[in-house]
């Protein structure tokens, strides 16, 4: 139960991001950072295609071998950051 309620708190975490990100996408146009825009418009293609994927039937398995093979099909928000490799080897058995 715990382990759920861990990746529903990441989730959530991570959906609050992209939105917020998604939203200042017309702000990095009009201040000319066309790289953050295109980095988070890549991060939207990203998700949709996830989604879709998703919703065919058994997709939910095929989702999740996609994000664990190919890391780079995640979008920024959920890719694991220097934090969440902290945490791990914090929670490793110490020899």
């Amino acid at each position: 139960m715990k382990k759920i309620k861990q990746f529903a708190s990441k989730m959530k975490k991570g959906l609050a991001i992209e939105a917020r990100e998604t939203i200042e996408i017309p702000k990095h146009i009009k201040n000319g950072h066309f790289k953050k825009a295109g980095e988070q418009v890549g991060d939207l293609f990203k998700m949709t295609g996830l989604g879709i994927v998703w919703v065919i039937p058994g997709g939910g398995v095929l989702v999740a071998v996609i994000l664990k093979v190919f890391h780079k099909s995640r979008s920024s928000a959920f890719r694991p950051t220097e934090e969440d490799h902290k945490e791990k080897e914090e929670l490793r058995p110490k020899p």
